[in-house]
């Protein structure tokens, strides 16, 4: 699957749930709660795609065993990830996505997504996202290959 329809994919999720329930993305302190919302919609897009049989988890924090770390050994548990479980070549891992709301526009999680989706850092997502869920829309910024594109 390509970058832009895995773009494609999470911004029709995101958008299903803005549309499903608009209350939900005005409020502050539940970024759980909309990352779920996301993830339930973003579930059923999959299903009828080439990754109907990758796993979509949250909060997802194992590299085998051991817990997902970064560069400089931090833990690191991304928001959302599609992936196949148990398996870190370049091919399972597709889709890394970290969420912030919109009054907490905190960049810190935009390292998190350079280490995940570069060559050498261990696991080579096909694409990491950046979601700031605003309160009219949200606003996207990507990563491939351990830096920041489009």
């Amino acid at each position: 699957m390509k970058d832009n329809d895995l773009a494609r994919l999470l911004s029709e999720a995101v958008s299903a749930a803005y549309a499903e329930t608009p209350s939900l993305f005005d409020k502050k302190g539940i970024e759980q709660a909309m990352v779920f919302r996301i993830g339930i919609h973003l579930h059923k897009l999959l299903q009828s795609t080439e990754l109907k049989h990758y796993q979509l988890d949250c909060e997802y924090n194992k590299k085998g065993d051991d817990p997902k770390r970064d560069i400089n050994g931090t833990a690191i548990r991304p928001d959302l990830i599609v992936h196949q479980r148990g398996d870190n070549h370049e091919s399972a891992n597709k889709l890394a996505v970290e969420f912030k709301e919109w009054w907490n526009k905190n960049t810190g999680d935009t390292f998190k997504l350079e280490n995940l989706t570069h060559r050498d850092g261990g696991y080579a997502y096909q694409l990491g996202v950046f979601v700031v869920l605003g309160r009219e829309a949200p606003e996207y910024t990507y990563f491939k290959h351990g830096v920041q594109c489009r």
